[in-house]
């Protein structure tokens, strides 16, 4: 018979049976049984006989008495036997009383043990932080063995020897670090048998353990030690030790245990570290879901949605939990909503879906840009949404395609700027000449100067146009305020007077000048002037009142007019970017904010004066003072000018494709005593200063074949010093940098220009001056 961990149980000693084992008995038996029988005949003999023989009785006797004595020894013997039997029957019964009481304390030992580590795998296990499933190793192993302490330690990359984790008397040991050459952990992680010291007064300990370890141990009171290797994903990346503080001989099972439950928790901490790396995998995946800028939302089969991130909200201006359970298509206008379900029922079977559906936001429609797809193996079938307004890029395309539209109507207003520019560039001449005939008469010189003051006017309209159509990088200098006024009104003059609407304007002759662009601030008024009038159209008339003053060191514009006014409601939104209160198709809600935009660029403001409903609208522009002191206007009225000229005498090469405009500066020329050769192209002005000698040069910038800027490339080569002294003239002078380029130092005069202003630049230019070109 074995016990349970295979221990023989103790046995009793063999006991003689005296029924199969005493080879005298039979021969007793016999024996009585003779000395009964001779007993038994002698008085049987003597009985018939009728005499009794002494002898014979005495030979009974002594029989008798032999076979008692003999019966007696052997009961004697047997109850000797007996005793003994009983007494072995006694030791045994004692030896397995304290057999049977050592294996149940083994038993609940063992049953302790298994019961602790199911318990430590249980909470291991289930924990997800490898810290703390470390810290419960630790605990659960020093509880197990019944230790006063337990350690790991971390083999590093650099040869370092880290304590991550102890319990016990070992707790102070955490966060050291040791040089992991010669340690025990060392040893074991490099020949993966553990190594078990059963007292480290006696034996070999000084060369088993690290000299560093060895005193922190007898510090601590630590007498036997257990280490045993710790593997990770098959290699062995440190150790787990065991401290006791008596000696202790650690027998295979304790050994095998303990390594069992190394290998438990490397396990552990392969599931702990999946469930952190899974974990943050879900966090960045969750970050991403809710902070994505594209509305983001997964929707059953039927509609319902079951998930929606923060710009979902954006969207469709419902909170992301008020989505949850509501159907997508309820979000959608009601001419998209089929696409939307087909499209729903195409992701189900695998097919991805991309169209553009209008979706409802506080009551006004959004187009909306869905890429529809089913996700795989999802439980129920789930299709993923993901939504991006795209209204704003649709109108940023429009306004992209409305700038591409203006940049071509710039260049084809250039030319047609030109075209015009030249006849009345011709006009404007030959008005002048007129003008200064001293025998003209005053009713024809009143009709003259009208001539002349239309063609002035007409041009200015053209530069005007120029300067709003063509794009060029932003320039500051300089602006009058009142001049800027009345030329977005000339070009807004046509639309005044179509829409019947009154024009008013107060501008306050003391306004300074302001250091802005130009042409921006005339966007703004532009926009201005343009949304008053389409404000009073629906009325059929209306007054405009346009008003310039100024205060302290601000300059400002007032735009009035007598329109509905602007709604309560928007009146927080009208700077808003796409905002606007016209129909579809009337305006883009970009005027406002960009008009916006240009002012506080220039450090001013822009805003809506207070106004009851249905009496009208008006817009405040405030901009600081600043800039260079304005020149005087020049009165418009020509007057007939006798004093010589400065380039009498001089001679002129003028080369220009207009032949009215040669005409007139040849008249012109002749009028003032200078003597003016006329070229119709490039190339024929280079054959003239080849052939005489010239003081200067006058040469329009745009003719046919060779230009102006080629002219002068070539003029520069053969006749440098004529070349500086060039004088441009054009049609187009928004045109000029670009042509010319930053470095030029040449002058140019827009036509139509005064003669005036021709003469006096060829005097600077003759002087080496460089007079400034006229915006």
């Amino acid at each position: 018979m074995t016990a349970a961990d295979g221990e023989d149980l103790p046995t009793s000693p063999p006991v003689a049976d005296t029924r199969r084992g005493d080879p005298s008995a039979p021969l007793e038996t016999s024996l009585q049984v003779l000395a009964i029988l001779l007993l038994t005949g002698v008085i049987a003999w003597s009985w018939i006989s009728g005499g009794v023989s002494v002898e014979l009785i005495l030979i009974a006797i002594a029989l008798g008495l032999l076979v008692l004595q003999r019966v007696a020894a052997r009961a004697e013997r047997r109850a000797r036997e007996l005793e003994e039997r009983v007494r072995t029957e006694k030791e045994l019964s004692a030896t397995l009383e304290t057999f049977v009481s050592q294996r149940t304390v083994a038993l609940t030992e063992a049953q302790r043990v298994l019961h602790r580590m199911w318990e430590l795998g249980h909470e291991i296990n289930a924990e997800l932080q490898p810290d703390r499933v470390l810290q419960r190793f630790m605990n659960a192993l020093a509880d197990i063995e019944r230790v006063e302490g337990a350690y790991l330690g971390i083999l590093e990359g650099d040869g370092q020897l880290t304590i991550t984790a102890a319990s016990g008397i070992a707790t102070p040991f955490i966060g050291r670090s040791f040089a992991a050459e010669g340690t025990a952990i060392a040893r074991v992680a490099e020949s993966g048998a553990s190594i078990a010291i059963a007292d480290l007064d006696i034996g070999a300990s000084e060369t088993l353990l690290h000299p560093e370890t060895l005193p922190l141990y007898r510090q601590h009171g630590v007498r036997s030690v257990l280490v045993v290797p710790l593997r990770r994903q098959r290699l062995r990346i440190g150790g787990v030790v065991i401290l006791g503080t008596r000696p202790r001989v650690w027998s295979d099972v304790d050994v095998r245990r303990v390594e069992a439950m190394s290998d438990m928790l490397s396990v552990a901490l392969d599931n702990a570290e999946h469930v952190e790396n899974l974990r943050q995998a879900e966090s960045r995946f969750r970050t991403l879901f809710r902070a994505a800028p594209d509305a983001i939302l997964t929707v059953l089969p039927r509609g319902e949605i079951t998930e929606a991130n923060d710009s979902a909200r954006a969207l469709t201006g419902i909170s992301s939990a008020e989505l949850i359970g509501r159907l997508f298509t309820d979000l959608v206008a009601g001419e998209d909503r089929l696409a939307v379900l087909r499209a729903l029922e195409g992701a189900l079977k695998g097919m991805m879906a991309r169209l553009e559906v209008r979706m409802k936001r506080e009551g006004a429609n959004r187009l909306t840009a869905l890429a529809i797809t089913g996700l795989p193996d999802a439980e129920p079938p789930t299709v993923l949404i993901v939504a991006r307004d795209i209204s704003g890029e649709r109108e940023l395309r429009a306004r992209l395609l409305e700038t591409e539209r203006l940049a071509a109507i710039g260049e084809l207003v250039a030319g047609v700027a030109h075209e015009v520019n030249n006849p009345l560039g011709s006009i404007s001449a030959f008005a002048q000449l007129l003008l200064r005939d001293p025998a003209l008469g005053a009713e024809h010189r009143e009709s003259i100067e009208v001539i002349r003051s239309e063609t002035q006017r007409a041009s200015q309209v053209v530069r005007d146009l120029l300067a709003f159509a063509r794009r060029a990088p932003a320039e500051r200098s300089a602006v009058d305020v009142n001049e800027l006024v009345e030329r977005s009104l000339r070009l807004r003059g046509f639309q005044l007077t179509s829409a019947r609407v009154q024009l008013v304007t107060e501008l306050e002759a003391s306004v300074p000048a302001i250091e802005a662009d130009g042409r921006q601030l005339q966007q703004v008024l532009l926009n201005l002037i343009t949304n008053a009038i389409q404000a009073m159209t629906s009325r059929g008339d209306g007054k405009l009142t346009v008003r310039t003053r100024h205060a302290d060191d601000v300059v400002t514009i007032e735009v009035s007019d007598t329109g509905l006014g602007v709604p309560q409601h928007a009146r927080a939104h009208i700077f808003e970017p796409f905002f606007t209160t016209k129909p579809e198709g009337e305006g883009t809600g970009l005027g406002l904010s960009v008009s916006y935009g240009i002012v506080a660029a220039h450090g001013g403001e822009i805003r809506l004066a207070e106004s009851l409903p249905g009496t009208g609208a008006t817009f405040v522009v405030t901009l600081p003072v600043g800039g260079a002191p304005l020149p005087r206007r020049r009165s418009g009225e020509m007057q007939a000018v006798m004093s010589p000229s400065p380039l009498t005498g001089r001679r002129l090469l003028v080369v220009d494709d207009e032949p009215s405009l040669r005409a007139g500066l040849e008249a012109f020329g002749r009028m003032r005593g200078i003597s003016v050769t006329a070229a119709e192209s490039g190339p024929a002005g280079l054959a003239a200063a080849n052939a005489q000698a010239f003081d200067a040069v006058v040469c329009d910038l745009r003719m046919p074949g060779m230009d102006g800027v080629a002219f002068h490339e070539e003029l520069r080569r053969s006749h440098p010093t004529l070349a500086d002294r060039t004088v441009f003239v054009t049609g187009d002078v928004l045109d000029v940098a670009q042509r010319l380029g930053p470095a030029s130092r040449q002058p140019t005069v827009a036509k139509p220009f005064t003669f005036e202003r021709l003469e006096e630049t060829l005097v600077a230019v003759m002087r080496g001056e460089r007079p400034a070109s006229p915006r």
